[in-house]
């Protein structure tokens, strides 16, 4: 492998540059699939460099290939591109320029970070036996993009990867250190959508209808059962309803609700128990109260599994570039989800989190911005990685 301290120079030298492009990447969020000014500027950025670009598969993604000096493995190095639709109230001089659209999960560091790693490992590249694929995607915020990617072909594309890492900025974790553990680390996420439908009215002859708010809340709390007494204990499972819609006036009865929720599970063994509970419970309920109901269950997100090989690689890099102290022995599993999960069910790989800082605002609030801090130790771990695994 490369000497830590010329890896680490050079780091240093294109930081400024990788700075000011998270900033421009914040200022022009843009959501799932409509990421074309993003691509735009993560092309324009490797227009100059010797990686081979491919034609976009999704419209909005940008994968490219370095290859190395002499044959060898390849290695797949992935960030997301999206953001949110969130307001944003970071106060940052770089803020959204987009009402209503926010960078309010990292992405723009994700992509910074993965753009100086190209621009790093060109300089390495007579030192690399093998290749690099790069890939920046689009709607990881909606279990889409990475599925899509791979059902496009991404993982076939010669050469194949023989390993995947992606990086994540993780609030509540020290500045710039890294954390990853094997096995199950990130949920599985799915979505339902429930309609309960009744025959509405007017409010105050509540005895003429057959009220489907009245029967949605009785759903809501018949639900919170199943984790409750049908799941085992000793898993980790969660069902949430986080939206409720219904009704246009105060003072009529509609004659629909709507439910809307999510459910978190690491076995997926579990989502069989979990989609026939929620139809059970909504039926019955339904049925005692003299309303009808729909549910519409999809799968989204897989459960995120580590490899041991690859984490273990990743805490020798780590350790060797950044120091003993970088990295991260704590790394509790998480309810949250990630599409990098998909990669993983093909390659072997892993994600890591990157210490935003231990007081740093959440991920998805309005108030989120990156810790540009996080950057160096983050592109010194992706360009450490290329150049462990495919080191000569």
């Amino acid at each position: 492998m490369v000497p830590h301290a010329e890896l680490r120079k050079r780091v240093a030298d294109v930081l400024p540059e990788i700075v000011s492009l998270r900033h421009a990447l914040h200022r022009i969020p843009e959501t799932h699939f409509q990421e074309r000014e993003t691509s735009a500027t993560i092309r324009a950025f490797l227009a100059d460099s010797s990686l081979e670009i491919l034609p976009p598969l999704l419209q909005t993604d940008t994968v490219g290939l370095l290859r190395g000096g002499s044959d060898g493995p390849c290695i797949l190095l992935r960030s997301d591109i999206d953001a949110l639709p969130v307001q944003e109230r970071s106060g940052a001089a770089w803020s959204s320029e987009r009402p209503g659209c926010a960078h309010s999960c990292g992405h723009d560091g994700h992509m910074a970070m993965l753009l100086g790693t190209a621009r790093v490992l060109e300089s390495f590249s007579q030192e690399l036996a093998g290749s690099v694929r790069f890939v920046f995607q689009p709607a990881e915020e909606e279990a889409a993009g990475g599925k899509a990617l791979i059902e496009k072909g991404l993982l076939d594309i010669a050469p194949r990867p023989a390993a995947a890492f992606a990086l994540h900025g993780w609030p509540g974790m020290p500045v710039g250190r890294l954390s990853s553990a094997a096995g199950p680390s990130m949920a599985a996420a799915d979505t339902f959508l429930i309609t309960v439908r009744g025959r509405g009215g007017h409010a105050a002859f509540p005895h003429l209808v057959i009220d489907p708010v009245l029967t949605a809340a009785r759903v809501v709390t018949g639900l919170q059962s199943i984790v409750s007494r049908s799941m085992d204990p000793q898993e980790s499972v969660v069902l949430s309803i986080c939206r409720i819609e219904g009704g246009k006036a105060n003072n009529v009865i509609p004659d629909e609700v709507q439910l809307e929720g999510t459910t978190r599970y690491f076995d997926r063994s579990l989502q069989g128990t979990l989609r026939e509970g929620i139809r059970r419970t909504v039926e019955g309920v339904c049925a005692a109260s003299g309303c009808t109901a729909e549910l519409v269950y999809e799968e989204g997100y897989v459960p995120l599994v580590n490899h041991q090989s690859a984490v273990d690689l990743a805490r020798s890099v780590v350790t060797s570039c950044l120091g003993p102290a970088s990295w991260f022995s704590e790394h509790p599993r998480t309810m949250g989800a990630e599409d990098f999960a998909f990669y993983l069910e093909k390659v072997p790989g892993a994600l890591l989190r990157l210490g935003l800082g231990e007081e740093w605002r959440p991920l998805h609030s309005a108030a989120f911005d990156f810790n540009d801090q996080s950057l160096e130790p983050g592109i010194v771990t992706l360009s450490g990685l290329a150049l462990e695994f495919c080191g000569k």
